[in-house]
């Protein structure tokens, strides 16, 4: 197994090598089930002929998704169950291939470690890649705080010698596994995904975007994307220490210490964790640096998330912004047919009653004479 901690950051010499193909290809995973794959990518060793099972550390595992130590076991176990349900869907010559990204997770007693094995179908597109295939540094990736910044970097560096990548934006939604009523209009699609990104990668990595809208018609039918190389970039510095665990008592400020523009942040946070140094200090910072809603989301996911240590869980969610994907997850509900919000059971029923009432309607008009 790759130790991928080092001196509590990563080495920079771990590499993501995939096959374009794959690059391309469509699925939908959250920022840490992103995380764990590529964590499994980067032990891949250019000359392996086969798949082995792929050693991931419990705790390693557990800063990925966003989870404190304590309850670290069974957050990971529900996240890799749920890994294997997840698919990949990808162009072939022949037709779309379907398939799951990994066939098992084992947890071995006593170690701390999960064994992970890719799916044999995705052996083509990352083992004994001799041609068509993009490579980019794991702790690049990993710095990033959303599941689309890191695919639209494999993107964008996959034609970054080419300085240009015109997408059809169906086709983008299509990569980026963004579903058909997830951003319907695509003005939220630009504040979310596009700008969110730009903005991301022009602080974090060796390349950034420019982006060209390409109407067709009124409406926006494809993003032509410049690509900027940044000449002089020090790799990120990638802090996946284990969640701080406070061991002495936090002093406390009085409620009149509290200034009045971070009151309504501080209504959000549990009753015994508002006027605790720590607490007050984190929101204060990061509302000042990221603003109202980047500091709420993560006091929502820490309220849901936190055993323990409140304080120490909160300031690692805003270090890393652990609410961003969590966020958008809960917004995902999906939108309801018309019968399903009036009660029916079925589209069937639905129409037969509406057509029954619209009979009856009609039945009761004066006729003309």
């Amino acid at each position: 197994m790759h130790n991928l901690k080092k001196k509590n950051n990563l080495p920079s010499s771990l590499i993501v090598t995939q096959s374009n193909h794959l690059v391309e290809a469509r699925y939908n995973l959250s920022l840490g089930e992103q995380r764990l794959i590529l964590a499994m990518i980067s032990q891949i060793q250019p000359n392996d002929e086969d798949f082995k099972p792929y050693q991931i550390s419990i705790a390693e595992f557990a800063d990925f998704i966003g989870v404190s130590k304590n309850s670290m076991y069974q957050e990971c176990q529900k996240i890799t169950k749920k890994l294997l349900s997840r698919v990949v869907e990808i162009n072939e010559s022949n037709g779309l291939l379907q398939t799951g990204w990994v066939s098992s997770a084992k947890y071995i007693d006593g170690s701390g470690i999960v064994n992970l094995a890719f799916d044999p179908l995705l052996k083509p597109y990352l083992l004994q890649l001799k041609g068509n295939f993009t490579s980019c540094k794991f702790d690049m990736l990993l710095s990033f705080k959303s599941q689309y910044t890191m695919r639209m970097y494999t993107l964008l560096k996959q034609y970054e010698c080419l300085k240009e990548r015109k997408i059809e934006l169906q086709q983008l939604r299509y990569m980026l596994g963004i579903r058909k009523n997830q951003y319907a209009l695509y003005s939220n699609l630009k504040k979310n995904v596009l700008e969110f990104t730009k903005n991301e990668l022009s602080k974090k990595s060796d390349l950034y975007f420019e982006f060209d809208e390409i109407k067709y018609g009124r409406k926006v039918g494809a993003i032509c994307f410049r690509i900027i190389s940044k000449k002089y970039v020090e790799a990120p510095t990638v802090d996946i220490s284990s969640n701080v665990t406070l061991i002495t008592p936090e002093p406390f400020l009085s409620e009149n210490q509290i200034k009045p523009v971070l009151t309504e942040l501080t209504s959000l946070v549990p009753e015994q964790h508002k006027t605790k140094k720590t607490v007050q200090a984190g929101l204060k910072s990061y509302e000042k640096k990221h603003g109202f809603d980047y500091v709420k989301r993560n006091i929502l996911y820490s309220n849901s998330k936190a055993d323990k240590s409140y304080a120490g869980f909160l300031n690692k969610s805003l270090k890393d912004d652990w609410g961003h994907d969590w966020e958008l997850e809960q917004k995902e509900v999906p939108v309801k047919e018309v019968w399903e919000r009036q009660g029916f059971t079925s589209e069937k029923e639905y129409n037969e009653i509406m057509y029954r009432k619209q009979m009856k309607n009609y039945n009761k008009k004066p006729r003309p004479d």
